[in-house]
């Protein structure tokens, strides 16, 4: 985003009608940012301020100006201090006025080609340092007098790629001289733009300076030594810090190399990186003919690119991101590169970079590689096409870098995001089965109740009786179906104990085993010395069920293995990254691996949503994963799922693990039947109450019926010592379950109190005893166990009025 402070680059333009129009309507296109100012002529040009305020100067040459006085006499008539100039020419003078300025030594004059599209990317690649912030003019290089000429610079300083490359560098780079006067001094000779942004200063003002003004060490020694350093060594790394504007010290890290020039001296190129994103820098990887002379110490990778022969040189962290060094790359060629490209996103590639070869222009690409090592990497790569004398499409020049790291971790957040989503969709979805569930278990409550009264009134060997039996076993059918709903919605409020889960998977393997053609194999893989967890038995055993059930389905009749395998982890810091919800520490491990057919990635995205199942009508209810979902997430853990089409499902369960704990096995006990007790039963459901009102005074007890919160606390008060119990429902308009026990218990803490309820959310123990439940029993519910739970809270009341 362009910053809104930042001065627009402004270029003055003397061209044709036609050329101007469609550079500023390439600017527009790109979003550049430019202010093109179109001037009539030369005379007008140098007699306005746009010579002096411009940014760059562009310059049309028609062919009866091919005489180089003209360019001479326009260039004089400029400020001392003037942008760049670029000239633009037909085609077929170009190659031939570009020789005559590079022989006539007029300096920071380029020539391009007279298409718009071509002076696009020129300016493109000259003004790139202006995008951080715009720069006091540049002033003409010094002669042979004030300083270095160009051709006193080494080859390496002179190439086309080394100064496409300095401009466009966003590290400092700094080019100095080292002069004997007495003593050896190290005068700057060339800067590129974001150094002269972190100094604060323009180019002409910083020729000349001595590597000690601009370079602070720690102390005297230290810049001594470095000196020396710099001066004896082909490369050197160095910290220090760069004296910015206004006196402020910018850290940063460099690396220099050293080069003789044929002048008899020497020329240290200096690259520095700010320390806050600089890395430790590495052995530079040096060819002949190589990006040799630019010492880019950084996380990218060079690259230059001949179109026509399909050479390729490299440079900078070539090593680090390909595996391969920059040599055996060259030696590839860019044949050899393309087949580093992974196959999925090849195409992809080579049609954007096609592209930019046809339009001139840049790309910027993100795709995978294939590391030396077999590693896929994802490298980030910026490049622009170069054109030649006639405009065609000639070079590629660019820069990579490892995105590896930052692909990943976006995948991490998005694989975290996928993981909320699904689990908040659970969540509704659990919120709505239990809301169903309540309503439900209150309608199975009057018919299994009833049931079951009906069937102690009739002959045993009556049809009557027959017919009772399939209408109980048909609504415990249902009433395991709402516990599989409540136990997905984490509302089925089951008591847990501390156990081991080896031994229930062994039970589920003798019931496998049983069961199972002999053509599936149950594979016993359960440590018996893995640690105890603290879960309901019955929900782990309808845990592994579902899973072992599914697997053996997705065999069907063919033979197959179920690998049932039970195992204590410890998940580290860095694990449980990969299981959202869960902390570091120990676990027991529960996995199930089957054979079968598996599962595609959009059936495996949704194979714990309730309802969804890929079985056929009447073979599923698709609830079982999703009760598996509930019933593991209820017990503080996680379950996971990996599948393939054709190579079997695997299964992952984590329980956090427990220790110094002793499982004991307990017993029911006996208790005797109703023999009189007074109850007061309060719930808004007509069908409950009709079954109580049956069911209750047959068992021996007397019953008085409310069908509110407010009626029964009404009734309750008006006599307190009427009731040995109450009976309440939890949900209940107006005054819920917990409301009503609260106001008896503070009224009558003797009446022991039992909560009847379809669902609810876990209560403590301790909100229990405060209120004066004894015992939690849900709907639906036999009459054996009712009467056994009434028994027990009655028994507990009358030893404690003894005591």
């Amino acid at each position: 985003m362009k910053n809104a402070t930042r001065p627009s680059i402004r270029i003055a333009c003397v061209a044709r009608k036609q050329i101007t129009n469609a550079l500023i309507a390439l600017v527009e296109e790109a979003e550049a940012g430019w202010i093109i100012e179109k001037t009539p002529d030369i005379p007008t040009l140098t007699r306005s301020a746009e010579s002096r305020t411009a940014d760059c100067i562009v310059y049309e040459v028609t062919p009866k100006d091919m005489d180089l006085r003209t360019y001479i006499t326009f260039c004089d008539a400029l400020p001392r201090e003037r942008p760049p100039v670029v000239l633009i020419t037909a085609a077929r003078g170009y190659k031939t006025l570009r020789a005559e300025i590079m022989k006539a030594g007029i300096p920071d004059v380029l020539v391009a080609a007279d298409k718009a599209e071509n002076l696009f990317m020129v300016l493109e690649s000259l003004l790139h340092g202006y995008q951080a912030a715009p720069l006091p003019p540049m002033q003409k290089r010094p002669s042979e007098s004030q300083g270095v000429s160009g051709k006193g610079l080494p080859p390496h300083l002179q190439g086309q790629g080394y100064q496409f490359l300095l401009k466009t560098c966003r590290d400092a780079v700094i080019v100095f001289e080292a002069v004997l006067t007495g003593e050896t001094m190290m005068l700057v000779r060339e800067i590129n733009r974001s150094a002269c942004l972190w100094l604060g200063q323009s180019p002409a003002a910083l020729y000349g300076s001595a590597f000690r003004n601009i370079f602070v060490f720690k102390n005297e020694k230290q810049t001594v030594n470095t000196l020396d350093g710099l001066l004896s060594n082909q490369t050197t790394t160095f910290t220090a810090s760069m004296r910015g504007e206004r006196g402020t010290l910018i850290p940063v890290e460099a690396v220099c190399d050293n080069f003789p020039s044929d002048r008899g001296t020497h020329f240290l190129i200096v690259t520095a990186r700010r320390q806050d994103t600089a890395l430790s820098s590495g052995e530079i990887r040096n060819t002949a003919n190589d990006f040799t002379g630019l010492p880019v110490q950084s996380v990218i990778t060079m690259y230059e690119g001949n179109l026509k022969t399909q050479a390729m040189i490299w440079g900078g962290e070539v090593e680090e991101i390909t595996g391969f060094t920059s040599r055996e790359l060259k030696q590839a060629g860019l044949r050899g590169w393309r087949e580093r490209v992974c196959p999925e996103d090849y195409h992809r590639v080579i049609i954007r970079i096609n592209e930019a070869v046809r339009k001139l222009g840049k790309y910027h690409l993100e795709y995978r590689i294939v590391h030396k090592s077999g590693e896929i990497r994802h490298i980030e790569d910026h490049g622009v096409i170069l054109p030649d004398e006639s405009g065609t499409a000639e070079r590629l020049l660019g820069t990579m870098g490892d995105i590896t790291l930052r692909v990943q971790e976006q995948e991490q957040r998005l694989r975290l995001e996928q993981e909320l989503q699904h689990s908040q969709r659970l969540e509704s979805l659990g919120a709505l089965a239990g809301g169903i569930a309540h309503d439900f278990n209150n309608i199975l409550a009057g018919i299994i109740g009833l049931t079951d009264l009906a069937l102690r009134e009739v002959p045993a060997n009556s049809f009557v009786n027959e017919d009772l039996k399939e209408v109980l076993q048909a609504a415990n059918r249902a009433k395991e179906l709402v516990r599989q709903i409540l136990a997905f919605s984490r509302q089925s409020g089951q008591e847990k104990s501390p156990l081991y889960l080896h031994i229930i998977a062994r039970e589920v393997i003798k019931f496998l085993r049983a069961s199972l053609p002999p053509t599936i194999e149950i594979i016993d893989s359960a440590d018996i010395h893995s640690g105890a967890i603290m879960a309901n038995a019955a929900q782990m055993y309808q845990v592994i069920t579902n899973f072992t059930t599914n697997a053996a389905h997705a065999m069907k009749d063919k033979p197959g293995k179920i690998e049932i395998s039970v195992r204590d982890t410890d998940l580290s810091e860095k694990e449980v990254r990969n299981f959202p919800g869960l902390r570091p520490g120990p676990y027991v491990r529960l996995s199930v691996q089957d054979t079968g057919h598996g599962m595609s990635k959009s059936v495996l995205s949704r194979a714990f949503d309730p309802f969804f199942t890929t079985k056929g009508p009447g073979e599923g209810s698709g609830m079982g994963l999703a009760v598996v979902h509930g019933i593991v997430t209820d017990h503080g853990g996680m379950v996971t799922a990996q599948s393939r089409l054709g190579a079997g499902s695997i299964f992952d369960v984590l329980l956090p693990r427990i220790s110094g704990v002793k499982i004991e096995e307990t017993e029911k006990g006996k208790y005797v039947k109703g023999s009189g007790e007074r109850l007061l039963f309060v719930d808004d459901d007509v069908a409950v109450l009709h079954f109580a009102d049956m069911a209750l005074p047959r068992l021996g007890f007397e019953v008085t019926l409310c069908m509110s919160g407010e009626e029964g606390l009404h009734v309750f008060m008006e006599n307190t010592d009427l009731f040995d119990l109450v009976i309440t429902d939890q949900i209940m308009p107006k005054m819920s379950g917990l409301d009503l026990a609260k106001k008896v218990h503070a009224v009558a803490p003797q009446v022991p109190i039992l909560l009847f309820t379809g669902f609810s959310d876990i209560i403590l123990p301790a909100t229990l005893a405060d209120h004066g439940i004894e015992e939690v029993v849900y709907k639906p519910i036999v009459m054996n166990d009712l009467v056994y739970a009434i028994q027990r809270a009655v028994d507990k009341s009358r030893h404690s009025t003894v005591k």
